[in-house]
């Protein structure tokens, strides 16, 4: 027999019987539709946890923090007495030392201390009384992916030269009575077109760690205090939008420099207690260590293997992906559970493709065995009623993709609840299910491949009988 032939004997076989036929792809829609579609919301998961992860930036760089923030951290070293060795509790610094034995880790490509401080700054008739001010190694800005959009980023001896953030320049405003801070960020953020006011590649500036500069110069109206005073700064570059609030709305300093500020600044409060005849201990202090150092790691792999070390040495560490991780493994564990009542469906289909083609063995057991008693091959009855099966799996699959396109839609229209909860937390909007070409390529192959292991078994079964049992049957 020709493969024609089988085709269209196995194609007449299936229409002659059109209920148990349609109830049989019926079922086989039903399971493929319920795999397409869970399969697809976990689709929309990764694509939102991928999104999320592009928006963060750099994810190879760990944020330790001062312990002292976060309630304080001890290191246990060895102190003689007495000639028997002690165990002391020092507490943990966040300082030059301690970065050294993060740059000894293995994987880790640099490590570099960040001092989050403040400046103002005037420019002309111009001024931007308060901005975050972060110091950094001039050497370390590249190395964590900073890049100049403008002009070029810090480098060793840049005495009080800075690099603006992306976005940092539109917190100048002029300089007004009752006017005390610039509307033009949040201009920017509704998307309306914001003049550049100051030039910070070629405006002279002058800056200060306090604003007092700026609107206290007579020593008469600032309580008798004379405002520090100013120096030159000058901006070097701007840096590329970063999509990260801080960094495109902060200026850059060499560290070395940011910690002379800081200096200045607690001489200038202890000269300014002294006069009013009180001593503020807060005010002059010396900072215990940086504020947070960023850790930089080779690739993504060593990530979290670094952090854990840095943990292990009793330092308080986290990476941009933690709380994403968390709610993507929860998104999957969701996912494989609606997989698994999925797959229900899948099986109870391919039991009633099984069920219809034994049925169809018993009714049609006189014609197998004039098939064989004429010259048919034990191959050609095997692959007819194969084919029978693969075609009600392929014709189910096709009707369970076209389903699934349908239902997504219905989902990602209404947002539904329960299966938004799936991507609650990886960022808000976007689509709840995710149907790819891929997805209903390899659907139809699944439903397919199901009709065949199901019509196996019954195909076997039609091999076996024996041709004259067969004619007598009735």
């Amino acid at each position: 027999m020709s493969n024609l032939d089988i085709l269209s004997m196995s194609v007449r076989s299936l229409i002659k019987r059109k209920l148990r036929t349609f109830l049989t792809v019926l079922g086989v829609v039903i399971g493929t539709m319920a795999i397409v579609l869970m399969v697809s919301l976990g689709m929309a998961v990764n694509k939102k946890y991928d999104d999320q992860i592009k928006s963060l930036g750099d994810v190879t760089t760990i944020t330790v923090y001062n312990n002292s923030y976060y309630g304080g951290g001890y290191a246990v070293a060895a102190a003689g007495g007495g000639g028997v060795a002690a165990q002391q509790k020092k507490p943990l610094v966040l300082d030059d030392e301690a970065i050294a034995s993060f740059s000894k880790l293995p994987g880790v490509e640099i490590a570099t201390p960040f001092i989050q401080y403040y400046m103002a700054i005037k420019s002309g008739k111009y001024v931007m009384p308060w901005c975050t001010l972060i110091g950094i190694y001039p050497e370390a800005m590249p190395a964590l992916g900073y890049k100049a959009a403008e002009g070029r980023l810090l480098e060793p001896g840049d005495k009080y030269n800075v690099v603006f953030g992306a976005k940092a320049e539109l917190q100048f405003f002029q300089n007004k009575p009752n006017v005390g801070w610039s509307d033009r960020p949040q201009l920017d953020m509704q998307g309306e077109k914001v003049d550049t006011l100051v030039n910070v590649l070629y405006d002279n500036m002058q800056a200060s760690y306090s604003s007092a500069f700026i609107y206290n110069t007579d020593p008469e109206t600032n309580g008798g205090i004379a405002p520090p005073k100013p120096f030159k700064t000058q901006g070097v570059g701007v840096l590329e939008a970063r999509n990260d609030w801080q960094t495109d709305n902060a200026i850059f300093m060499d560290i070395k420099y940011v910690r002379q500020m800081q200096a200045d600044e607690r001489k200038y409060n202890q000269s300014a207690s002294q006069q009013y005849g009180y001593y503020s201990a807060y005010q002059n202090q010396t900072p215990q260590g940086y504020d947070t150092v960023k850790v930089k790691c080779k690739d993504l792999k060593t990530v979290k293997k670094v952090k854990q070390d840095i943990i292990d040495m009793g330092f308080f560490a986290s990476i941009p992906t933690e709380y994403l991780d968390s709610m993507q493994s929860t998104a999957a564990s969701l996912q494989l559970l609606l997989i698994a009542i999925g797959a229900v469906s899948v099986i109870v289909a391919a039991i009633g493709i099984a069920n219809t083609m034994l049925m169809s063995i018993y009714e049609r057991t006189k014609e197998i065995g004039v098939m064989k008693v004429v010259g048919a091959s034990l191959g050609d009855i095997r692959k007819m009623f194969l084919l029978e099966s693969a075609v009600i799996g392929l014709i189910g699959g096709i009707f369970g993709v076209g389903l699934s396109y349908l239902v997504s839609f219905g989902l990602n229209k209404s947002q539904m609840s329960f299966f938004a909860a799936l991507t609650q937390g990886l960022g808000d909007g976007g689509a709840i299910s995710v149907i790819t070409p891929a997805l209903c390529g390899l659907a139809l192959l699944f439903a397919t491949m199901v009709g065949l292991i199901s019509g196996y078994f019954p195909a076997r079964r039609a091999m076996n009988l024996s041709a004259i049992a067969a004619i007598r049957t009735e």
